[in-house]
Formats: C-alpha cells, sequence, structure tokens
C-alpha cells in the first residue's frame, strides 16, 4: 500500500528544462505534472503511479520518456548524467509505459511508471528523475541535416525506503552583496541516508533590535551525503551597519535547527 508523501500539483512547473533550438530562443510546447513525487516503501515492494503529459502546441508532436539519474551540485543545479551511478540513485527501478508516444494539439496523455525496490535494500532516501523529451521529426520537404527545436522537462521521483530520519546541519551563513544585490548565503549539510528539504525564515534585526527584514528559505532539496548553498536575495537593501542575522530551519525533524551571527553592511 502506498503512501504520497507530498505532490506538487502545478501544471508545467518545471525542475529543468533543456532547450535546443538551431540559433535561436524558443519554449517548451507540452506540459508534465506532477513535477515531483515522494513515495514511501518497503524492500522488496511495488509501487504505481502516474504523469500526465499535456502538448500545448498546435502541431501534433512525439515524446520519449525515459528514467535518469541526477544529483544536485553545490549550488542546488540539477545535473542529470543518464545511467551513470551516484549516490542513492534508484533508476534502475523504474519502468514507464508508454515510452515512446505521439501526442495530439490539446490532448493529454496518461503516463505510467512502476517503482520496483529490490528485495534487502538498506533503509534510506533515494532518487531518480523521470525525463520527457519531444523527438523532433523532420517536415515534409524538410532538409537534410535541418535542425528542430526539441525540449525536454524531468520529474523528480523521490522514494524513502523503511524508516529513516533525516540528518542535517547548518553550517555558516554569509553575507554577500554587489552593487545592485544584496543576498543572505547558507550553507548545508545532510549527513543522513534520506533527502530533507528546507522550511523556514530569515530574520534580520538591526544594531537596537529592530527587526528589519524577514526572508523566506526556498522549499530546497539537501541530498543524502552531500553539502549545498542556497541563496536568498533581499528585497529592499540594508543600509550600512551592523545586524543580528537569525535563521530558523524545518528539516523533518522534531528539534528546529538555526544559527544566529552578525553581519556587517558596508
Amino acid at each position: 500500500m502506498r503512501e504520497k508523501v507530498l505532490l506538487v500539483s502545478s501544471l508545467m512547473l518545471f525542475i529543468a528544462v533543456l532547450l535546443c533550438l538551431s540559433g535561436l530562443q524558443g519554449q517548451i510546447f507540452f506540459g508534465v505534472t506532477p513535477i515531483r513525487i515522494e513515495l514511501k516503501a518497503k524492500p522488496g515492494s511495488q509501487i504505481t503511479d502516474v504523469f500526465y503529459v499535456r502538448n500545448n502546441s498546435a502541431k501534433p508532436m512525439r515524446i520519449k520518456v525515459f528514467a535518469e539519474n541526477w544529483f544536485l551540485k553545490e549550488d542546488g543545479t540539477p545535473n542529470f548524467i543518464g545511467d551513470k551511478e551516484t549516490t542513492f540513485a534508484c533508476r534502475e527501478w523504474i519502468k514507464v509505459n508508454p515510452f515512446d508516444f505521439r501526442i495530439q494539439p490539446g490532448e493529454i496523455k496518461t503516463v505510467r511508471f512502476t517503482v520496483s525496490v529490490p528485495e534487502g535494500t538498506p533503509d534510506g532516501g533515494y532518487h531518480a528523475a523521470v525525463s520527457f523529451e519531444n523527438v523532433p521529426e523532420a517536415p515534409a520537404g524538410g532538409k537534410l541535416g535541418q535542425v528542430a527545436f526539441t525540449g525536454k522537462i524531468a520529474a523528480a521521483v523521490y522514494v524513502v525506503v523503511g524508516k529513516v530520519q533525516p540528518e542535517g546541519a547548518l553550517e555558516d551563513l554569509t553575507f554577500v552583496q554587489s552593487d545592485d544585490s544584496q543576498q543572505i548565503k547558507l550553507k548545508l549539510s545532510n549527513s543522513g541516508k534520506t533527502h530533507y528539504r528546507l522550511s523556514g525564515n530569515v530574520v534580520i534585526k538591526n544594531s537596537q533590535g529592530k527587526k528589519v527584514a524577514e526572508l523566506e528559505v526556498p522549499d530546497d532539496p539537501v541530498l543524502p551525503g552531500t553539502e549545498r548553498y542556497v541563496t536568498i536575495g533581499l528585497k529592499e537593501k540594508l543600509a550600512p551597519g551592523n545586524y543580528q542575522v537569525q535563521v530558523r530551519l524545518d528539516i523533518g525533524r522534531d528539534e528546529i535547527i538555526g544559527l544566529e551571527k552578525e553581519i556587517t553592511v558596508k
């Protein structure tokens, strides 16, 4: 029996969009929902779920679907690596159906995927992506070698196996400023065996203890066994002076993690 922990249902929200257009900028002409699915499973179990693909263009298109591994760079940029191995990857657990189809303008197609967790899998949080890529087809009378527009959307699939607690720390915060921006940069680590997502805020007080800014921490993931940085921009610039920055984060544990630090704005 599956338990779907979190489902983002915003249509056409992308984790990654890869574009290719011969010398021009283009846009994606299809959408995928949901763009992130989190599941709980047991070793030896199977879970089946669905994605919905919509053709937003005025022409038929062909879509190829496949599972692939990915990881996050330190700045949070997703790096899709196909069948290459990475820590806590589960691409090989995922089968999709259909994996190649044509879709008419305005049509919505259902794509099923099944996650088969191998027996003996250690407790932990695993991740992969189900990627959707439109396949260029040569137009009637098209010239040989003509480059056609392609687009790709990757939806994240997280599978938490067994019982595992998030383990993480807020290692440091720094203040970064330039001529046109000011940012709070958080350094986070994940020492556990499952990912966690961020929820919390940053409060900035001046030297008199008055709150001058409050920032929401983005709902970003931190993958197991990794470190990453999360940068939050200030909407209004701070005047020169000394400030106290307080960060409070909920990573899915009973206790809140936090950090307080003084910064100087020049």
